[in-house]
């Protein structure tokens, strides 16, 4: 990735709404799960990353969330995704 790339991403996240409304899709022990921003407690728990993204496009979607941040396995942000 390039580095204008990473400092785009980089200030998207840092500007991308509260905190509370953010959820990530992020790879853990073997599956991939979905939670919300500060928060220790996985919401959902799927053995694919497609169904976990989908998973977190239907929470954004509903308006819980702002702000849906994809991983990377590594734990790097892959993609950004803002409530339309």
């Amino acid at each position: 990735m390039s580095t204008d790339r990473i400092k785009i991403l980089s200030a998207r996240f840092r500007t991308a709404g509260a905190s509370g409304r953010k959820f990530h899709v992020m790879s853990r022990k073997g599956h991939w799960v979905v939670f919300r921003e500060g928060s220790e407690k996985i919401i959902s728990k799927f053995d694919t990353k497609r169904n976990a993204i989908l998973n977190g496009k239907k929470i954004l979607s509903s308006e819980q969330a702002n702000v849906l941040v994809v991983h990377k396995t590594d734990g790097t942000v892959e993609k950004l995704q803002t409530a339309e």
